[in-house]
Order: C-alpha cells, then sequence, then structure tokens
C-alpha cells in the first residue's frame, strides 16, 4: 500500500508513506451477499477497505470494479478510507471519507485454492489534510491524497 499526499499550497512539503505487504493485515472474505476486502497497516496510520456486491462480481470475479462515490451512485464498490492520528489504548482519531473515485482490479482468482490477486487505486481530491489536527476546526491543509496497492494470493476467508 502507498499514500501520496500532494499539498495544493506551496508551503508544505508533499509525502509518501508506503506499507510492504508484510507489513499490512490483508483479509478478503466472501459471504453470501459480498465479497469484503480489507487492508490495514497496523503499524502505521492508514487503512482501507473495499466492498462489492455479489450482484455486481463477474463468475470469476475478474474485473475492474469502480468505486461508489457522489458522482456514480450507481458503481458498484462502496470504500472507505481511514487515516489514524492515534491507535493508542482504545483511542482511534480518524478522518473517514466515503466518496473516493477509483478503481478496484481484481486480476486472477484461483477457485480451488480460493486465492483472490489484484490491485486498487483511490483519489481524494481537495481535501483537508487527514495528518492535521486542525482539520475539525476548518483551518486544515488543502490536499490530494491517493492510496494504491496491489495484493498477490490472498486466501479468501
Amino acid at each position: 500500500m502507498l499514500r501520496s499526499t500532494t499539498y495544493l499550497s506551496t508551503n508544505r512539503f508533499n509525502n509518501e508513506q508506503s506499507y510492504s505487504q508484510k507489513t499490512l493485515q490483508s483479509t478478503v472474505t466472501l459471504a453470501t451477499d459480498k465479497l469484503q476486502l480489507d487492508f490495514d497497516a497496523i503499524e502505521g496510520k492508514d487503512a482501507i477497505s473495499f466492498t462489492v456486491p455479489r450482484s455486481s462480481l463477474t463468475t470469476a470475479f475478474v474485473g475492474v470494479y469502480e468505486l461508489r462515490t457522489l458522482a456514480s451512485p450507481a458503481a458498484p464498490v462502496a470504500s472507505v478510507y481511514t487515516f489514524f492520528r492515534s491507535r493508542a489504548a482504545n483511542f482511534i482519531n480518524s478522518a473517514t471519507y466515503r466518496n473516493m473515485r477509483g478503481q478496484l482490479t481484481i486480476t486472477g482468482y484461483d477457485a480451488q485454492r480460493q486465492l483472490l490477486t489484484g490491485s486498487y487505486q483511490a483519489q481524494l481530491e481537495n481535501v483537508s489534510d487527514p495528518a492535521d489536527s486542525n482539520s475539525s476546526s476548518g483551518d486544515a491543509l488543502r490536499c490530494n491524497v491517493e492510496i494504491t496497492g496491489s495484493f498477490t494470493n490472498l486466501k479468501i476467508q
């Protein structure tokens, strides 16, 4: 997983944070009504999840699935990105965005071994900097945030 933050003003440096597959808690759950993919950087500050209704999946699961947004409410994938300012002692101060644009791509599905392979990409444009503690006051810096990642042979629960 890679999070890139691009600030809209020039008074702050752009930054990136990447997490290797080993540092992510990645899970895929298949229920009767949905496919749920969760990627959480337990040691870091980022988590993203995707929910695809079972009725929107191809029979082989392989395909490109658009993220649902205000501009495209009929798109199949509901997504949530969370930035954790703190994970200490039952206190999580998070900024959560439910209206991203982007896509979830499934490039491989091994039905016999129940393994899923693919990638994801999501963008949040002109949002309050999730790392800025002033975001609730409206004084936070504005930025674009992009989250990208890939997964290989994730076991479906």
